[in-house]
């Protein structure tokens, strides 16, 4: 979420609650995504307020779509969304992100130059991108039809026909490993890989940068390739559209989509396989005057029931940057940091929560203890109304910038849809917010955040200091 609006400032300083910021944020974001009724939609028609609702239907294939009409801008934006993300990777680590980075590198007819030159005589883009969960190709094009359809073919061929050039698979293999050997020189991802391999040492999350490079150097193009068949399927797949696009365009595009990535086996989803882990201290010298910290334990996936309660009251914790608790007292008070954030990352499995800062070498033991006592203090006694209140219009206020493009509506329609939540979850999101209790922010943190079983990575130190790579105690 985006943590500051101007609009939460200009209402704190009118007295306006939150009731009031909510009617206005519900009608935005119900004209945004398209779940307004005509009392909340009183300059739209009827026939204009129908026009922005989210339609639905699948392919014959199988694959769930997501159709919003957006004329205000002539432009169209297409997400297609396959089931390929990194958990399918098993031992070959990095294969579903190097499928996806080699999909734009050349297809059908066009090798790598000539595609882009394409695209950017046609003022288009189009990317293919994956996550843990995920590979998701996108396109963004103007509405007309010289532009359009051309950029539609150099989708299409991206999707079903890409080249996977064996020289070029073989310098994008290299610049990886060189990227990953990079990461190591910076003390923030140094801590970033202990701290995932620490919380996750059997799971996804939990894939070192050594591990990830003895993968690469293994793999070959047949092995994309069979990534790529086996699951860029239509049967587990999102297509989501917005823009100046009718209907019927976008069921005759979803079809086509549907058709060249066909149907396949259906795979099991994405489920947990990590185990509890103990709450250890991982520390690796640096050279370094300051020293990277981050404190976690395993969060929860985005069904949990408490989600919403933690999520706004981590907002007010340690989400919220300056105005935070966490940084108005290490930092503002205390004067051990620059910045310190905590954050939750719910997805399909239990993501963690994190608490990141940097100190100087001196006082990082200070900065971690005195860290514990804030989170301590906000679980034992709760957050304090009016604070509360200020985190409510804050977040409420960051929903506008969620859903100011066509491009973010699209992703925002993507992820109801891959958590498969209510399309009216964005108009109804600031009533849920403004009805949470500072007793239910409280109950849920007691619940799912303990600082006595974090784990803490710790890296940085002076090299006269260095003993070991790494230690480790519990």
């Amino acid at each position: 979420m985006n943590k500051l609006f101007p609009l939460t400032e200009y209402a704190q300083s009118k007295r306006l609650n939150l009731k009031k910021i909510a009617v206005t944020l519900m009608t935005t974001t119900a004209l945004l995504l398209g779940t307004a009724h005509a009392d909340t939609a009183t300059a739209n028609s009827p026939s204009e307020t129908k026009t922005r609702t989210v339609e639905t239907w699948k392919t014959a294939e199988g694959a769930d779509v997501y159709y919003r009409y957006a004329p205000e801008i002539p432009i169209v934006d297409l997400i297609v969304a396959v089931d390929a993300g990194s958990f399918r990777d098993g031992e070959q680590y990095g294969l579903a992100s190097m499928t996806a980075n080699m999909m734009t590198k050349g297809s059908g007819e066009l090798d790598e130059e000539a595609f882009l030159i394409q695209l950017d005589q046609l003022q288009s883009s189009i990317g293919v991108s994956s996550n843990l969960q995920q590979t998701r190709f996108s396109l963004r094009s103007l509405a007309d039809e010289t532009h359009l359809q051309p950029s539609l073919t150099l989708f299409y061929d991206v999707l079903a026909h890409p080249q996977f050039d064996e020289a070029i698979f073989e310098r994008e293999i290299t610049q990886a490993i060189d990227g990953e050997k990079a990461l190591l020189d910076d003390p923030a991802s140094i801590a970033s890989e202990l701290y995932y391999q620490t919380l996750y040492p059997n799971g996804y999350l939990g894939v070192t940068s050594e591990m990830l490079q003895a993968s690469l150097k293994k793999l070959k193009v047949e092995d994309l390739k069979q990534f790529r068949d086996q699951f860029y399927h239509a049967n587990q797949a999102k297509i989501v559209f917005v823009g100046d696009l009718s209907q019927d365009e976008a069921k005759n595009i979803a079809s086509q989509v549907s058709k060249l990535l066909g149907k396949g086996e259906a795979h099991t989803a994405l489920a947990e396989k990590n185990e509890k882990v103990a709450p250890t201290r991982v520390e690796r010298y640096f050279d370094s005057p300051q020293t990277q910290v981050i404190l976690g334990q395993a969060g929860i996936d985005r069904f949990d029931p408490d989600y919403l309660p933690l999520i706004v009251g981590n907002h007010l914790l340690g989400g919220s940057g300056l105005t935070s608790m966490l940084m108005t007292t290490i930092r503002e008070k205390d004067g051990l940091t620059y910045g310190i954030y905590s954050s939750f990352m719910p997805l399909s499995i239990a993501g963690p929560y994190s608490i990141r800062f940097s100190t100087k070498n001196a006082s990082v033991d200070e900065a971690i203890d005195k860290t514990k006592a804030v989170i301590r203090d906000f679980i034992a006694n709760g957050p304090e109304a009016e604070a509360l209140q200020r985190a409510k219009n804050n977040f409420v206020g960051s929903l506008v910038l969620d859903l100011d493009s066509n491009a973010k509506q699209a992703n925002s329609i993507l992820n109801l849809a891959t958590y498969g939540l209510p399309l009216d979850y964005y108009e109804t999101l600031p009533e849920k917010v403004a009805a949470i209790t500072p007793e239910e922010i409280q109950a849920a943190f007691k619940a799912h955040v303990n600082p006595d079983e974090m784990v803490t990575i710790i890296v940085g130190g002076d090299v006269a200091q260095k003993t070991d790579d790494t230690t480790e105690t519990k």
